[in-house]
């Protein structure tokens, strides 16, 4: 009688632990549907595709410059190939211009960093700009990085892109996608766009401080370089004894929109000869770009077709700007420079003061694909430019101060 109530209490504990294991069973594929149903929730309510943002970019991470006016962003876009050689080319411009990249990254063949300025919604179509040009342009897959500043009054609401470009043929030329793209814009941003301040010294800075190579050539979106720049400077400077206070001036020219892109100094002369080349703001600011003496630089390229140092830089004349290569220690550009007027020869007046060489290289140049016309000033720029040249001026004497000179120009 023992021996069969023991063995019904068994019977009835092992029915009681098969009934408490399919419970547990129960729960953990009720808590799994659960979890995958809010799965699902989530994707339908987020289009992952459109809200992704295509670069390495956190709105609310950044640095701030000193008045935070501007904030910037580092790599959101690195290249395929890691920066190499001895010089990388340091460039800057709003989402407007962003298509002169294209010869830029094929001329130089080379390193770039580029500092884009991008403000509100701009952000959305930056993207799927940078998107199209890397899919399409395997110099700017492989050569170019990019950087962002943004205005503090004009934040996008979040990092979204919508990839709008890629069903787009590469075909396609650049500067109509970008128009296209551009066109979308608010009103009231395109407006805003117009009368902006431009933070080009921010951008110079963020460009430049970006490279990683030994030197940079800072020029401006539209400043093209000659064939294969890159690869001539590598060899050039690495022949060379480093020379901390030697930077490298390479003449630029305007060349007519009409003409084909001058492959060396010898179609470059010519071009010149017919009135389709001529000095780099010759017609609008002639100080500019005196006191690199082209014509020195015309005849020395003749004599050797290697490149070569030309001439040295006399002595400084004020408002003098050119292009150059040099090491990262020259001076930052100075950013209360904010807009149109003083900005790059600012710099170039610190480093003359600091005592900087400045040589013209032969056989190597820039260019803007455009003859530059003298158009009269709106009334915003007239305001950028003479608060910036009352900046200029106690500039001027902070400089001299700073380095002890006896007088200042």
């Amino acid at each position: 009688m023992c021996l069969i109530k023991l063995f019904g209490i068994n019977r009835y504990s092992t029915f009681v632990h098969h009934v408490l294991f399919l419970l547990l069973l129960y729960n953990i594929y009720l808590t799994l549907k659960l979890l995958n149903a809010s799965s699902l929730t989530k994707t339908d309510c987020i289009n992952e595709k459109s809200n992704t943002s295509y670069f390495h970019l956190q709105l609310s991470s950044g640095r701030w410059d000193s008045r935070r006016m501007v904030k910037t962003y580092d790599n959101v876009m690195i290249a395929e190939q890691k920066q190499s050689g001895m010089v990388c080319l340091a460039t800057q411009c709003s989402v407007d211009r962003l298509s002169s990249i294209v010869d830029m990254a094929k001329n130089w063949n080379g390193p770039i960093s580029i500092a884009v300025y991008v403000a509100g919604e701009e952000l959305y179509y930056l993207q799927d700009f940078v998107r199209f040009l890397r899919r399409c342009y395997q110099s700017v897959h492989q050569m170019v990085t990019f950087h962002l500043a943004l205005p503090a009054n004009q934040f996008p609401k979040s990092s979204q892109s919508a990839f709008t470009t890629d069903l787009l043929s590469c075909h396609h030329d650049p500067n109509t996608v970008l128009s296209n793209l551009l066109d979308q814009l608010p009103e009231t941003l395109k407006r805003w766009r117009i009368r902006m301040p431009y933070p080009q010294n921010h951008l110079r800075n963020l460009a430049r401080y970006n490279c990683q190579t030994h030197y940079s050539l800072v020029v401006d979106i539209d400043i093209i370089p000659s064939v294969n720049s890159a690869i001539l400077l590598n060899n050039f400077l690495s022949e060379r004894p480093k020379c901390l206070k030697c930077v490298y001036v390479l003449p630029t020219y305007e060349i007519h929109k009409s003409a084909a892109q001058p492959k060396n100094v010898s179609e470059l002369i010519k071009l010149k000869s017919a009135g389709l080349a001529r000095y780099f703001h010759v017609e609008i600011f002639k100080l500019n770009q005196m006191p690199t003496n082209f014509i020195m630089f015309e005849k020395n390229s003749k004599k050797y077709n290697t490149l070569h140092i030309s001439h040295k830089v006399p002595k400084y004349q004020l408002y003098y700007e050119p292009f150059y290569i040099s090491l990262n220690n020259v001076p930052s550009y100075d950013e209360r420079f904010i807009g149109y007027g003083y900005t790059r020869n600012s710099q170039v007046y610190e480093m003359f003061a600091a005592k900087y060489q400045f040589e013209v290289l032969a056989n190597i140049f820039t260019f803007q694909h455009n003859f530059a016309s003298q158009k009269k000033k709106s009334n915003y720029r007239e305001i950028q430019y003479a608060e910036n040249l009352s900046l200029f001026t106690k500039f001027k004497k902070e400089i001299a101060a700073r380095y002890l000179l006896n007088s200042f120009q």
